[in-house]
């Protein structure tokens, strides 16, 4: 393989390990070997770029080169930083491994993991630079076909490193699967054991378990109720079952070993339970070589376990971040899509002069219920709306969504009027609304030659017209009902006149009911005195000044609805 070169900083682990890793499955590595050999790189390289670099105040590149030569594979890790010589750093001592952790002697820890995890670390040191070697015997394909010979059984210091080993790796590997079945196959290696069996809870079905890793029986499921054999039982339980002879035990269900041909003699089997107290799920293990399984390993498992639950309750958090992380792009697709649907290039239809146009909407989530929408039937008249639908979130970005289609459609078809047009978007919505949602609007034609504007309502607020010479005036309301609500409604029309330099303020009920942290409403009157206030100006500057002195009034308190404005200055037509 060609070497790698990086910069040497903690980013380059990442590539390293898959450097590692690859490398491994080429020199045909089995799982644990090259866990093993990831354990040791990736501790060393670490301590080079933390000690050799970073402490010493250093910067420089880290290079790892890989190379199968006499049956065996080497890994070199090559820096230019202060040396780091893992031999001259003292290993912890049996002694000192058996104390508390309070008491035990910092550091060595790694380096041991190191060496353990190859057949030889060596290290070489010169002036231009600092060489790590990671050596692995690769066994030749006979000696690999050979059956292990039956381990000795472990002593404090070496279910020590399993447990460092299972450390690292938590720390190494953030896919689930592969971690599992590293952890297995080191219970397996710990206990002495033929085969271990990992079951989790099936969320679907809470009463059973199901296999996740099972060593010897490759792809196939293994499905257990509680109550039945004996992990249904420990899952039942929640206690460690601990058979010499399962054949003489009346919980223990043959009918895997016949159909496999395997055959179960000694039984380990202990529930994995989370730090809140609840049950994740069982791993058994089959088969000590040479006697039983003891109590000291219940305990070593019961440690194991610990791991266990941690890497399982982090995959579902990594799951549920995963999840969140879609849930949000699909939220962000949402808003975008939304936001498609209305104008939003300002100046406003630039071909006609008669008018200053400018709108907005600030959603209470990411995507929500309110709309405007303005666009011309003819040379001309304009038609607008604006609206807010009774609910937030995606249920109401889709009904606005709807809405806004059937009165752009029904305005365009139908041009002469707005209240019959009102009215066939309310039959539109009634038909069409099984969750009983409706919407609010107030809608208008401006008649550019004129200033006239015809406009109904739909249980809207009224909007404002400010004229050039600085007064407010509130538009009455015609009355009418909210659209979707009740079928085969009729919408009366009434008119307004605009003079060259009135402003019409339009605005959903998220300004009047904006909230501050005194639960005080900012009001109609509020928009008022902002209007009087701001006097005459543009639309974009009308909006401005209102979206300010409203975020003065809130304050640090949520907003707790969708807030829309949409603003029409007529400027007569020749302006």
């Amino acid at each position: 393989m060609d070497a790698l070169t990086l910069p040497g900083n903690l980013d380059a682990l990442s590539p390293i390990r898959d450097y590692v890793k690859a490398a491994a499955n080429t020199a045909g590595l089995d799982h644990t070997a090259t866990y093993n050999l990831l354990l040791a790189v990736d501790e060393i390289a670490t301590n080079v770029i933390v000690h050799g670099y970073e402490e010493a105040g250093l910067q420089g590149d880290i290079s790892i080169a890989a190379k199968n030569e006499e049956n065996r594979l080497v890994i070199e890790l090559l820096d230019h930083g202060k040396s780091y010589d893992p031999n001259l750093h003292k290993e912890p001592d049996d002694e000192g491994l058996l104390k508390e952790l309070s008491d035990r002697p910092i550091g060595g820890l790694g380096i041991m993991l190191a060496k353990d995890g190859v057949d030889d670390l060596q290290y070489q040191s010169t002036e231009l630079e600092n060489v790590h070697r990671f050596i692995v015997h690769l066994k030749p394909a006979a000696e690999a076909a050979k059956p292990a010979p039956t381990p000795a059984a472990l002593d404090d210091h070496g279910k020590l490193e399993i447990l460092l080993r299972i450390s690292k790796s938590l720390g190494l590997e953030i896919r689930l699967d592969p971690l599992l079945q590293l952890i297995v196959s080191e219970v397996t290696r710990a206990m002495q054991a033929e085969r271990t069996t990992l079951f989790l809870v099936d969320r679907r079905k809470p009463d059973q378990l199901v296999s996740r890793v099972a060593e010897g029986v490759g792809a196939q499921e293994i499905r257990v109720l509680f109550g039945f054999g004996i992990a249904g039982t420990t899952a039942k339980i929640r206690q460690t079952i601990n058979i010499p002879d399962a054949y003489n035990d009346s919980r223990f269900n043959p009918v895997f070993d016949k159909s496999s041909g395997f055959r179960t003699r000694s039984i380990l089997s202990m529930p994995i339970i989370d730090q809140a107290g609840v049950l994740i799920g069982v791993v058994q293990v089959l088969n000590k070589k040479g006697g039983v399984f003891t109590t000291g390993d219940e305990e070593f498992l019961e440690a194991i376990c610990v791991h266990l639950g941690i890497a399982l309750k982090r995959a579902e958090m990594v799951d549920a971040y995963l999840q969140s992380q879609i849930v949000t792009k699909s939220l962000e697709l949402a808003k975008e899509i939304q936001m498609g649907l209305v104008p939003k290039d300002f100046p406003a239809l630039p071909e006609f002069k008669e008018v200053d146009i400018f709108a907005t909407i600030i959603p209470t989530y990411e995507v929500g219920g309110d709309l405007y929408d303005f666009f011309p039937l003819d040379k001309d008249r304009i038609c607008f709306i604006i609206g807010d639908v009774s609910d937030k979130g995606i249920p109401a970005a889709l009904f606005m969504a709807m809405t806004r289609t059937a009165f752009k459609m029904s305005a365009i078809a139908s041009p002469d009027a707005i209240g019959p047009t009102l009215g066939r978007v309310n039959q539109f919505l009634c038909e069409s609304n099984p969750q009983q949602m409706f919407v609010t609007a107030l809608a208008g034609i401006l008649d550019l030659r004129t200033g006239q504007v015809e406009y109904a309502d739909a249980g809207h607020e009224p909007p404002f017209i400010v004229q050039p010479s600085g007064a407010v005036l509130k538009v009455e309301k015609v009355g009418g009902i909210v659209l979707g609500f009740m079928p085969g409604q009729e919408f009366t029309s009434g008119t307004m006149q605009l003079n060259p330099g009135d402003t019409l303020v339009l605005y959903t009920d998220g300004v009047t009911e904006a909230m501050n942290v005194d639960h005080e409403l900012f009001g109609a009157e509020a928009i008022e005195k902002t209007l009087l206030r701001t006097g005459h100006t543009d639309s974009e500057g009308t909006i401005k000044a209102l979206l300010e002195d409203m975020g003065s009034f809130v304050g640090e308190a949520h907003q707790s609805d969708d807030i829309t404005m949409l603003v029409i200055q007529y400027r007569g037509r020749g302006a």
